[in-house]
């Protein structure tokens, strides 16, 4: 390859040896660094969700031209601090830890991994559908509360008749969104037998054949057993399950985000939990300022860490991603996914 100066810098969630793993398979040399859980010492307004301090950071982009990250943070002294810089790659989605406007005003292009765990987070998805269709969360704390006290387990057939739940097959599912993640979930699931249904103002539904697109959220609620988000979170969209969309669901309907937590009302939702409306949910995100406390005592949620795309698969999707973004900038071909 061209006398091109690359530094891989992991982290925590995704570690350099994954990166260079990647790299090396496309005869990419690079150096390698990890940053830590440092309490940043610059300015990171412009930014989110990072690891390292950038001061820390700046030091180590010095004299490189290319640059492969996760969260890794990437503000504007960060930047300055590298003048030979001219691509950033972000093991995301979404950078939010790259100031991409400081970088575009420097002449710094980023290019992102869009996708890279689109599978997992549909995994998991049918996993907490199966998981509230047959109320397992539930039969949990049941079982849980019996070793605790010392009472046996079932023994009987009979005890079943207490989690009575629903096949997949008798299932109408309704997806908020209709993108990567959801078209993924959306064919597991027919493939498992399930009726799915779609609302998303944003896709065309004459270009959708395999579902329904329905053209009214509330409409979606009113028509689905289960409910799962999958949209992408923005300004506008922030609350936009709330308690209107919770009453217009069945009673004892199900619940799943394992999109952003800011697209959900979460007292709205634990309302409709508590008020026995709603039969059950499941959360891989949520407000850290919300009512979680009183969500998770709840017998019928499911509340996991933000796990969805917590694969080994994801990571090394997103390495190789990057990778062959480097490799396509270094022959002066087009980024596929340049933001």
């Amino acid at each position: 390859m061209t006398n091109h100066r690359i530094l891989i810098i992991g982290d925590s969630y995704m570690n350099a040896e994954t990166f260079r793993d990647a790299f090396a398979a496309r005869g990419l040399d690079a150096d390698v660094v990890t940053v830590g859980l440092h309490e940043a010492t610059t300015d990171v307004a412009a930014i989110r969700e990072f690891e390292g301090d950038p001061a820390e950071v700046a030091q180590l982009v010095a004299g490189y031209d290319i640059v492969a990250l996760h969260a890794a943070p990437i503000t504007s002294d960060v930047l300055d601090a590298a003048p030979d810089l001219r691509l950033i790659g972000c093991a995301r989605g979404g950078p939010v830890n790259v100031d991409i406007a400081a970088a575009k005003v420097r002449g710094v292009r980023v290019t992102t991994t869009p996708g890279k765990n689109a599978d997992a987070v549909a995994d998991l998805t049918i996993g907490f559908l199966i998981s509230l269709l047959r109320n397992v969360p539930a039969s949990l704390r049941d079982v849980d509360e019996r070793v605790r006290t010392g009472r046996a387990l079932a023994e009987s057939t009979f005890e079943g008749a207490r989690w009575f739940g629903r096949e997949m097959s008798t299932t109408t599912l309704g997806l908020i969104g209709y993108g990567n993640v959801a078209r993924l979930v959306s064919a597991r699931a027919r493939a498992l037998g399930t009726r799915v249904i779609a609302y998303d103002p944003f896709v065309d539904a004459a270009t959708v054949t395999e579902v329904e697109i329905v053209t009214d959220l509330n409409e979606l609620f009113t028509r689905s057993d289960v409910v799962s988000v999958h949209a992408r979170a923005t300004d506008d969209n922030r609350g936009m399950v709330g308690s209107e969309q919770f009453a217009a669901m069945k009673e004892g309907g199900l619940f799943i985000n394992t999109a952003r937590e800011s697209l959900v009302d979460e007292q709205a939702l634990l309302d409709a939990l508590t008020s026995g409306h709603l039969g059950g949910a499941a959360l891989d995100v949520n407000e850290s300022d919300g009512p979680w406390r009183d969500l998770v005592a709840q017998p019928n949620l499911v509340l996991t860490p933000h796990l969805a795309g917590a694969t080994y698969e994801t990571l090394r999707r997103g390495a190789d991603m990057l990778a062959s973004e480097v490799e396509a900038f270094i022959a002066g071909d087009e980024l596929r996914w340049e933001r």
